[in-house]
């Protein structure tokens, strides 16, 4: 990859002969290093790239971006700099709505990724309205925590409370007050990844992912809650690879 890669792209992998490049997009208060463990699972012929949000890890005195639409505005630039190539996006709950944002940049600007995957969000026009990132501390982080139980230890904690706090508002206020005019519908297909047991999107939801693109979605089901990815990334990638017909069969 030539040039310096901007400060909003992880290089996670990347080679000389990469067949495709899969650029993933973190959850609200997420991180690049969410992706990080997905090495261990992904062909070495597929780059591996995570997006990285102002305000976290070596970006964190960078200051926050509060608006859902000026994330993918920046986005789209930092990948519009890389070399032309096969292009995958998939985002998880927050950066499930900004892969889609993105894609519609991206092929605005003849340039669109060839799949988008969207896991564990309902599309723009069929988001429950929602306030938290106006509500208290504690009415934030007790949502957090109903999604992802594993997270008590760091809330509970109240140096990383006040540390990651800021971070999280900020998400969650981008998240929560887009609200595009516009609904463009992406050439690429949207495939959509949820949770059995995660209450925050209905398949009814999912189904209405359709609405955004000119292919009807696959819906694929997995064990677990809203962050069900953390306990079997195994399978989602396997899954990833068998829709952009990048494997046939059983992986081995």
């Amino acid at each position: 990859m030539s040039g310096e890669i901007s400060p909003w792209l992880r290089v996670l992998r990347e080679g000389e002969h990469a067949r495709a490049r899969l650029v993933c997009l973190p959850h609200a208060g997420g991180s690049a290093s969410f992706f990080r463990p997905w090495l261990a699972h992904l062909p070495g012929d597929i780059d591996l790239l995570a997006v990285q949000y102002p305000g976290r890890e070596e970006r964190f005195n960078e200051t926050h971006i509060r608006c859902l639409s000026s994330l993918a505005e920046r986005i789209t630039q930092a990948l519009l700099s890389l070399p032309t190539g096969p292009l995958w996006l998939f985002g998880h709950s927050m950066g499930a709505a900004l892969a889609y944002a993105v894609g519609v940049h991206l092929e605005a600007a003849g340039v669109g990724a060839e799949h988008v995957f969207v896991s564990a969000h309902p599309p723009p026009h069929r988001q429950p309205s929602s306030d938290l990132h106006r509500q208290d501390d504690d009415a934030l982080i007790a949502d957090i925590l109903r999604q992802d139980a594993e997270a008590t230890g760091l809330w509970a904690n109240p140096q990383l409370r006040a540390l990651f706090l800021p971070t999280l508002r900020s998400d969650y206020q981008a998240i929560e007050t887009w609200r595009p005019t516009r609904l463009d519908r992406l050439a690429a297909p949207i495939d959509v990844l949820l949770a059995r047991e995660d209450t925050d999107v209905s398949l009814d939801q999912a189904h209405a992912w359709a609405d955004l693109s000119e292919h009807a979605p696959d819906i694929r089901l997995f064990d677990g809650d809203h962050f069900y990815l953390k306990q079997q990334p195994r399978p989602v990638i396997h899954h990833l690879l068998q829709r952009t017909a990048y494997l046939q069969g059983d992986l081995v």
